[in-house]
């Protein structure tokens, strides 16, 4: 199979696995060691107020945004998604997942974002999903996944509430052609 990120993962309905039903995942890499990324969708879990408190940058923040759930691994973790043309210089650990959206983990740009720059739009998200080799690829097989490539308006424009559904628009379909198929057919 040929390397799926970056792209986007649509999740099959139904897909049996609660921390991904419904949810359209950024994938930010895919080889032979597995894959990594973030579900866009995810549940709110905090505000960005809250989180810049809880991990002690500033007190009573007034920066206005979300924290998501970002995937079931390591919800300890703040994965932080942009577009690149907000990419803090001289900061280490930012990469970008795809021409025009960067990603990063970084105290020192939450650092930042507590002293007003924040980048727009900002998704903020508390884990990840991972995969391990060739898991994913054999979940794809099964029908669980809708892989497609990147569109940073549906990354980055298209509320979470709308995504998953959007998400299959644009690519000709919906989430409704995935249940009348048989499991394990191609």
């Amino acid at each position: 199979m040929s390397k799926l990120a970056p792209g986007l993962l649509l999740a099959a309905p139904p897909l049996g696995d609660p921390n991904f039903d419904k949810s359209v995942v950024l994938l930010a890499s895919h080889g032979d060691e597995g894959a990594f990324g973030w579900v866009l969708n995810g549940k709110h879990l905090m505000t960005l107020s809250d989180l810049l408190s809880r991990a002690e940058i500033v007190e009573n923040s007034e920066v206005a945004g979300s924290v998501r759930i970002g995937g079931p691994v390591s919800q300890e973790q703040v994965w932080l998604v942009y577009p690149s043309k907000f990419r803090f210089e001289d900061v280490e650990g930012q990469f970008e997942v795809y021409p025009g959206i960067t990603a990063t983990a970084s105290r020192k740009v939450l650092e930042l974002i507590a002293e007003g720059n924040v980048p727009e739009p900002l998704i903020c998200l508390a884990g990840y999903a991972g995969w391990g080799p060739d898991q994913l690829e054999d979940e794809i097989r099964r029908g669980s996944w809708l892989p497609t490539d990147v569109d940073p308006q549906i990354v980055f424009e298209v509320s979470p509430e709308q995504c998953w559904h959007r998400a299959y628009e644009r690519v000709g379909t919906t989430p409704m052609a995935f249940t009348t198929r048989t499991v394990g057919s191609a």
